[in-house]
């Protein structure tokens, strides 16, 4: 089965892993990297992407997240690692039109973190299987998954020195304690979008994904009120965590400001770490937003269709979770 292959292939990746890592010596060590966080389908994909575009930054790809240290043949041929990642993203059925509608695969592409965190049995299966007891295991452990992320950050960094990670995952907006304590000189940012837009939108990730890995796929009238509970107990989380640290530094990108002016956007992220935003950068992302529509979407043709009713869900139910929220941060309610 697919789960079965998944699984089986991250132990022998991990041993292969960890092998590697026992020859490498010291590693260089992570430095400010911008690591950004938020709801799922908020921008956070596009922003990661654009942000990629500056030559002095690194940021997690698909490839060595899937194959960290790739088997005998392959090891040293980046082209043969690509190669291989393609069968494995094919054999789980990421190569699907209805997949690449919502969330585009590619070997090289720029990815969530919870691939480099898959060796330390991360959050990814949460959102592959249907397992509602893993999520208690996987919220205890989270510190571990970050730890054995950074190593393979620090391995890969060993070969391209200077550079800045910006890292991404949504799962670090209740994580961040962990998050400060791996990385104390981190630059965080935080993505905002209205909710009504935000929810079916992961509701419909979820569902796409569980029913290429499995049969045992949440029905939807299920799945769409535990997305938005769990959503809004993440958001209040990160309220009291912020109130609690009124001395750290988390930069707000709203939506609606992202694909309005992309580039314009990076820029104010940037000052604000006093960060340089370089010409080389500048250009690069400039030609980046060129290639894509005006939600930030490669123009492929396929579009991503959902609705709240379809997940049980109402507008007004959205409103009663979330209306403070979107009060407090002045996010405009999208036309819904």
């Amino acid at each position: 089965t697919r789960a079965h292959c998944r699984l089986l292939a991250m132990v022998i990746s991990r041993l292969r892993t960890v092998d590697y890592l026992g020859q490498c010596g010291d590693l260089p060590a992570i430095r400010a990297p911008l690591i950004g966080t938020g709801m799922p389908r908020s921008g956070t994909s596009f922003l990661q992407a654009l942000l990629a575009q500056d030559p002095d930054n690194l940021v997690p790809r698909t490839g060595h997240g899937m194959v960290p240290v790739p088997p005998p043949g392959v090891l040293g041929d980046e082209h043969a690692r690509l190669v291989l990642v393609w069968k494995m993203l094919v054999f789980q059925g990421f190569d699907s039109d209805e997949v690449n509608a919502i969330h585009p695969f590619a070997p090289d592409a720029e990815d969530e973190d919870v691939l480099f965190q898959e060796g330390a049995c991360c959050g990814l299966y949460q959102g592959f299987y249907n397992v509602p007891s893993y999520a208690p295991v996987l919220h205890a452990g989270y510190g571990e998954q970050i730890a054995w992320q950074k190593q393979l950050m620090r391995a890969i960094q060993a070969n391209l020195p200077g550079k800045r990670w910006v890292l991404k995952a949504p799962e670090y907006v209740t994580h961040l304690d962990d998050v400060f304590a791996h990385y104390p000189d981190s630059m965080v940012f935080v993505s905002h979008r209205d909710p009504a837009k935000v929810i079916g939108s992961i509701a419909s990730l979820f569902m796409t994904f569980q029913a290429v890995n499995s049969d045992g796929a949440i029905p939807p009238e299920y799945l769409g009120p535990a997305m938005l509970q769990g959503q809004a107990m993440a958001q209040r989380a990160f309220e009291t965590w912020r109130e609690a640290h009124p001395g750290v530094k988390i930069v707000d990108i709203h939506y609606r400001q992202l694909v309005a002016d992309p580039v314009g956007t990076a820029e104010a992220l940037y000052d604000a770490f006093s960060v340089a935003f370089k010409d080389a950068a500048r250009e690069a992302m400039a030609g980046f937003v060129a290639g894509r529509n005006r939600h930030g979407q490669a123009q492929s043709g396929m579009k991503h269709t959902y609705s709240l009713e379809e997940f049980g869900l109402t507008e007004d139910m959205v409103e009663e979770a979330f209306g403070d929220y979107l009060d407090r941060y002045g996010i405009e309610r999208e036309r819904r």
